[in-house]
């Protein structure tokens, strides 16, 4: 492969940095005691991708297992940023927030996209509020979060929000109805996309608000889809090294560009021979049940599996569950509703702060 000055260059806030500047200043990054738990990753990460020009590491969620170490070369790299430009028609120049740790692909990839694409990058303090954190009054083209930041920063200051984002992708998780409710009226662009580590970030998407609001993900590019004898999703990607990926994702395939996602393979809950998916229980109740949560299935005698919703919190399990079982029966199913209930005063998270099902 042809070497790039891309991967030696990095334009921040406006200023462009090359060469011996720029690992310069990955080298600050580092040095920043009271930030060093999000910024060492992120001076890692740039003196990785202008030092050499080796594949770079990567790790899985570690929401199924164990985070797995996975090496994506700068081709794939390339491709990944140059796919992201043509959806989203970015330029050069174009200035994009990075506001996710870089221990993970969709952090190190706002990263590569500005080296690639040229954009000019604002970096932030993923940790508390995006809003808070910002140190510019410039309008953003793009940028990428996890709902619940967004969600966090509509309750903050919606206006704002409209008036400092053009486009928002969000990944790492499903968007909840409660936050997809709060984004109808918001006239910035917001996406949910759909990828992995294995897949290099988004190999799929659907607009969350608008007029153009989609209910289903559609491939972006030349990516297509299959599906394989379990019902999970094959994702086709012409665009990188490694051409298709087996899913744990069950799906509605709609055709070989689209698809509903109903859940993880892993999690379905069978339930009295009814298929139960945990995570859209969990789209529903999100903004409902006013503590950390999520659905799982235990052995039942008589059902198979049973529902049981796993609560997080400090008080007494008989103080709390009046009132929660009393919100869900309004939108959930009988035989959706959970037959044993557990309240963890921790439940067990990744490093990137999904849950762990126990």
């Amino acid at each position: 492969m042809s070497t790039s000055p891309a991967w030696n260059r990095l334009t921040i806030d406006g200023r462009t940095l090359q060469g011996a500047e720029l690992m310069a200043f990955a080298g600050a990054l580092k040095e920043q005691d009271d930030t060093a738990e999000w910024s060492a990753p992120l001076s890692q990460l740039i003196m990785e991708l202008a030092g050499h020009r080796r594949p770079l590491l990567m790790h899985t969620s570690g929401t199924t297992g164990a985070p797995k170490p996975i090496r994506i070369g700068r081709r794939d790299l390339k491709a990944s940023a140059r796919l992201t430009a043509r959806t989203f028609d970015l330029k050069p120049g174009d200035r994009a927030l990075l506001c996710l740790p870089c221990d993970f692909v969709a952090g190190k990839l706002m990263v590569v996209r500005a080296m690639v694409l040229g954009l000019d990058l604002h970096l932030v303090d993923p940790r508390g509020s995006v809003l808070n954190n910002l140190r510019t009054m410039d309008r953003f083209r793009f940028a990428a979060m996890v709902p619940l930041q967004l969600h966090r920063a509509l309750q903050e200051n919606r206006s704002r929000v409209e008036e400092r984002f053009d486009t928002i992708l969000l990944g790492g998780g499903p968007a909840s109805d409660t936050l997809i409710d709060e984004l109808q009226q918001l006239r910035t662009k917001v996406y949910q996309g759909y990828g992995s580590t294995e897949t290099v970030t988004h190999v799929a998407m659907r607009r969350l608000n608008g007029p153009s609001r989609q209910t289903a993900f559609h491939a972006i590019g030349d990516v297509h889809f299959g599906r394989d004898p379990r019902g999970c999703l094959v994702v086709y990607t012409p665009h990188l090294s490694t051409e298709q990926h087996v899913t744990n994702d069950l799906v509605e395939l709609l055709d070989d560009q689209h698809f509903n996602w109903l859940g993880r393979f892993d999690n379905v809950i069978l339930s009295g021979g009814k298929k139960i998916f945990p995570e859209q229980l969990e789209a529903r109740t999100a903004g409902l049940i006013p503590y950390p949560h999520y659905f799982t299935g235990v052995h039942d005698d008589v059902l198979g599996q049973a529902v049981m919703l796993v609560l997080e919190t400090e008080l007494p399990q008989n103080e709390v569950l009046p009132e929660v079982l009393d919100k869900l029966m309004t939108i959930l199913h009988p035989h959706e509703l959970p037959r044993r209930v557990q309240a963890l005063r921790r439940i067990q998270r990744t490093s990137g702060g999904k849950i762990i099902r126990g």
